[in-house]
């Protein structure tokens, strides 16, 4: 918006009769009008006469005066006066200005340059009339026509008049431009504020949305773990029973165990998806035989599809590579979630691996291609679009068939995504759905594999049964202290206990003050008094270096890294798991004949591959 004077008297007068200009002089310009007093004070005293002067006007408004004798040097001074921001309010120009522009083509030129311009036309002869000055101006307020000879009072009468519309005009301009000014930010504040309310409500609607699916995770959680806890304490009580029968508690126990192994798999499934979203679940590539990999997963369901008299079915296609370079953990976990959630939602009929293999856009890589086939109950499309999301079910209603916790499905599309591929899905209500899996690998040598499946490996190394040491166990908790004690105590190992941390410490130091110090020390990391690994920075920095094997409920990525940088030598999850505990130990104790050393990589935990 332009800015202003706050009161703008600035008067041009365009004129080439000087005396004329002088006039103007003495009846606008206060300076001027000074200045006559002094003379004329000074002629009276020195008895000279005194000139005649213009009668002083009834007003005390002071004007700032401009003067030119042509009319180019009056539009310099009006363009210099804009240029400067102080543009002149009324322009007193002569109509006949020889040599160059007369008054009338003056004030085109001023218009041109400064339409707020109020101009007063002054004349003493009939060069134009009053309708030929409007024909060539045209008809405007701005215009005023003052006849040679004037009277003073006339003149600032005019310019007092013509300032103040000036001035009245420019300050409505700028209410105007304020309003306008404000009336744009209210709409935009308005739109704003629309736009604020839109996404106000459209996280309104994501929170509402995500506390149903959380509600509803919640809900199905507590279903999937009560289920086998019911399970567990059920047939526990059954077990106390007096009379049970030898095969009947064999039964039971292994419900009791299976149970169990389920409940350790929500666990893992739920360690696994915090891993993939806070991208900590690592990966560790091999070469293996993929169409090995691929029979072992269909044998490890086939159980599940006898038990709902279902056939498993599994074809390897001819022109896939031997072996290959991938992840075959993830891989695995893939697939078993895949084939496992086929299983599920199929009643009757068959489930299908089929695997092939593709080019890929990147030399010496292939794509493995499996496809997971079924004759189950299918899925509608709009429901298509969200199975791979997190805590998502086709059929969350209370009268569901199939439990989970809507966690397979969205694991499988990380991992594959985590090894450069995909899945997709094609289903058709009522006939069945096809998940195919599409992952890039990378091809060691340039065999490929027949019908026949490559030789199966070699089977791991065998459960130490026979071990001789010296063992600290380091547990708070008293049924873990006699679980723990009797797994060790049965291969031969001589356990002594300590609740704490501070207790832990005080017995390693003792045993070595002693001459008997332990082989190992199995340390919990959760205790009262000293933790674990307060425990084991202790002992490190006393000098000590006896191996430490964690022993932690804390099962994510980064508690590994925490449990190593204390001072542990190794680190095992609970619940313990009995096979992994006696080899870990093996690495650091006497053993017997019946158990040989096992390979590194033996001692990692898998990740829980029960379908959801």
């Amino acid at each position: 918006m332009e800015s202003i004077r706050p009161q703008n008297r600035r008067i041009l007068v365009i004129d080439d009769n000087e005396s004329i200009r002088a006039d103007f002089q003495k009846i606008l310009a206060p300076v001027a009008q000074a200045a006559e007093s002094l003379d004329s004070a000074r002629n009276a005293f020195l008895g000279e006469p005194e000139p005649t002067q213009a009668p002083s006007a009834a007003t005390n408004l002071n004007f700032e005066l401009s003067c030119a004798s042509q009319g180019q040097e009056g539009l310099q001074l009006a363009r210099q006066a804009l240029e400067q921001d102080e543009p002149f309010g009324v322009a007193f120009v002569d109509v006949r200005m020889p040599p160059g522009w007369d008054g009338i083509e003056t004030i085109k030129h001023l218009w041109k340059e400064d339409a707020r311009l109020q101009v007063v036309i002054c004349t003493a002869y009939a060069d134009y009339s009053f309708d030929e000055i409007i024909e060539e101006l045209g008809s405007s307020d701005r215009l005023l026509i003052l006849k040679k000879p004037f009277e003073p009072v006339e003149v600032r009468q005019l310019a007092g008049a013509l300032c103040e519309k000036w001035n009245v005009a420019r300050g409505e301009e700028s209410r105007q431009a304020l309003l306008l000014e404000a009336e744009r930010e209210t709409r935009e504040y308005a739109l704003s504020l629309a736009e604020s309310n839109a996404a106000l409500e459209e996280a309104r609607q994501r929170a509402e949305a995500a506390s149903q699916v959380k509600s509803q995770f919640l809900a199905n959680m507590s279903h999937e773990v009560r289920t086998p806890m019911n399970a567990i304490l059920g047939y526990l009580d059954l077990l106390f029973q007096p009379g049970v029968a030898p095969s009947k508690q064999l039964e039971y126990t292994a419900i009791i165990k299976s149970s169990g192994t389920h409940l350790l798999s929500l666990v893992n499934d739920i360690l696994d998806i915090s891993r993939v979203e806070s991208c900590q679940l690592p990966t560790h590539y091999g070469e293996f035989s993929p169409a090995l990999l691929a029979q072992e997963v269909v044998e490890l369901a086939r159980n599940d599809a006898v038990n709902k008299g279902l056939e498993l079915k599994f074809e390897c296609r001819e022109g896939v590579p031997t072996m290959v370079q991938s992840d075959p953990v993830r891989m695995r976990q893939i697939l078993l979630n895949l084939i496992g959630n086929a299983i599920k939602f199929t009643e009757q009929g068959e489930v299908r691996l089929l695997f092939e293999s593709g080019p890929s856009e990147q030399e010496g890589m292939t794509d493995l291609i499996f496809s997971v086939l079924d004759s189950g109950i299918g899925i509608l499309p709009e429901d298509q679009k969200r199975i791979f999301d997190l805590f998502t079910q086709v059929d969350e209603s209370s009268t569901r068939a199939s439990g989970g916790v809507g966690l397979g499905l969205s694991i499988s599309s990380r991992l594959a995504q985590m090894l450069g591929g995909a899945i997709e899905v094609e289903s058709t209500p009522g006939q069945g759905s096809t998940f195919r899996v599409n992952i890039p690998a990378l091809v060691p040598e340039k065999r490929s594999l027949s019908t026949e499946l490559a030789p199966k490996p070699e089977p791991s190394s065998p459960t130490p049964t026979a071990l001789r040491g010296r063992v600290l166990l380091v547990e708070d908790v008293p049924v873990n202290q006699i679980l723990i004690a009797t797994i060790l105590r049965k291969t031969g190992i001589e356990v002594e206990l300590a609740e704490n941390g501070k207790l832990a410490c005080d017995k390693v130091e003792t045993a070595i003050a002693d001459g008997n110090p332990f082989e190992l020390v199995l340390m919990d990391m959760q205790m009262p008094v000293m933790d674990g690994y307060e425990a084991s920075k202790h002992l490190r920095t006393q000098g000590i270096d006896v191996p430490i094997l964690a022993l932690t409920a804390h099962a994510m990525a980064t508690d590994r890294e925490k449990c190593l940088e204390a001072g542990c030598t190794e680190y095992l999850t609970k619940p313990v798991d009995r096979r992994e505990l006696l080899l870990l130990c093996a690495r650091f104790l006497d053993e017997g004949p019946q158990a040989p050393l096992p390979a590194d990589g033996e001692f990692k935990r898998e990740p829980s591959s029960k379908p959801n």
